[in-house]
């Protein structure tokens, strides 16, 4: 019992919604901590990690204490697209929002498909190549 008890304080599983690692059961924390996981946005849930979450992964304090469910992150995440007032700010915003928090990016994809169809795909899609150049200092 004891030697168990020793194999899991050295290699401790944490159940962690939204990171994978196997089929049904415990997550494991993911290999990136602090800084480099809020980097990696495929890893990073922003304010939606719980403060256990927070904890495991190293983000305490990296982090606003305020916890947000992914759905006010959407609520919110729209309301700033509304007030865009063109469709080219609205995909520069999408690409940053992706570029940050994958998961909050799909799940606005998910929850607003057709709304947003026409911001991440065309007119708007080839609009943003035309002005590559102007909107993200790259060539052009």
């Amino acid at each position: 019992a004891q030697e168990l008890q020793l194999a899991q304080m050295l290699n401790p599983r944490v159940q962690m919604k939204g990171f994978s690692a196997g089929k049904r059961g415990p997550l494991s924390v993911p290999e990136r901590h602090g800084v480099d996981l809020l980097r990696d946005p495929t890893l990073n849930k922003g304010m939606a990690m719980t403060i256990e979450e927070r904890q495991a992964v190293g983000v305490h304090g990296l982090l606003p204490p305020n916890f947000t469910t992914q759905e006010e992150q959407v609520t919110r995440c729209m309301r700033h697209l509304q007030d865009k007032p063109t469709d080219l700010e609205k995909y520069i915003y999408l690409v940053s929002l992706q570029d940050r928090n994958e998961k909050l990016f799909f799940r606005l994809l998910k929850d607003h498909l057709e709304e947003l169809m026409p911001i991440i795909y065309t007119p708007t899609v080839g609009l943003a190549c035309q002005k590559y150049g102007s909107c993200s200092g790259g060539p052009g």
